[in-house]
């Protein structure tokens, strides 16, 4: 397998375990094993990770204390970044060591051999923007988007039974499904306008695939056919 630039964007929705707010430890502990396989291979690998079941709860919370939105946007970035420093402290010596705050700190932690961890940077602004962001400036081969289905489906899979799996579609396909969804701080359960439009501009390949399932990264990367992949 060749050396790569990857991004994977680890979506807050598989951190947890379905029934409850627990942390789903033991598939963390398989994110962190193909994490470190992945940089033993001599891959290149940033991560963004999502506030999921954390950042809900907390949104959730601000809500009932009326507190204003620009709260709220705060808060949901706060949650990725406690999700991402589990990681950072979970890779030990192979992470860059700080939670980058801005894309400034990004671009500074990308200049090193350190893997980098990031979560949200500004309010109003989706993890997925942040992945698809580091993915152009880095002009990295392949964004990873793991989440919680297996693949990009014609309408939401949870709400239609009928939905239709895609395995490969262009950006102007995957944002007219986009459009459809709603977007406020923790419901981006797929993906997010801007993050489509970047993915589209720069024509980055993008893969979607079932968050619960760490070993398909491999799969993909070593040209299978997993999930959904969407060419810029």
């Amino acid at each position: 397998m060749l050396m790569k630039k990857v991004v994977l964007k680890i979506g807050g929705s598989v951190l947890y375990k379905k029934e409850n707010m627990t942390l789903n430890v033991e598939l963390i502990r398989k994110y962190i094993e193909l994490i470190n396989d992945l940089y033993k291979a001599k891959h290149k690998i940033a991560i963004v990770v999502g506030g999921g079941k954390l950042a809900r709860s907390i949104i959730h919370a601000s809500e009932i204390l009326d507190q204003v939105k620009t709260y709220r946007d705060i808060l949901a970035v706060e949650s990725t970044r406690i999700h991402a420093l589990l990681f950072i402290a979970s890779l030990r010596d192979k992470a860059y060591l700080l939670v980058p705050r801005s894309f400034e700190e990004i671009s500074k932690a990308l200049s090193t051999s350190k893997i980098v961890v990031s979560g949200g940077l500004q309010p109003g602004q989706s993890t997925s923007a942040v992945s698809a962001l580091i993915a152009e400036y880095w002009r990295a081969d392949i964004l990873i988007n793991l989440t919680d289905v297996e693949q990009v489906y014609d309408k939401d899979p949870h709400k239609h039974p009928d939905a239709q799996p895609i395995e490969q579609m262009t950006s102007d396909e995957l944002l007219s499904i986009i459009t459809q969804q709603e977007e406020e701080p923790g419901k981006y359960d797929l993906f997010d306008r801007v993050g489509c439009e970047i993915i589209k501009r720069s024509k980055i390949k993008l893969a979607f695939s079932n968050g619960s399932k760490p070993e398909n990264v491999k799969r993909i990367l070593n040209g299978e056919k997993i999930g959904t992949v969407v060419n810029g």
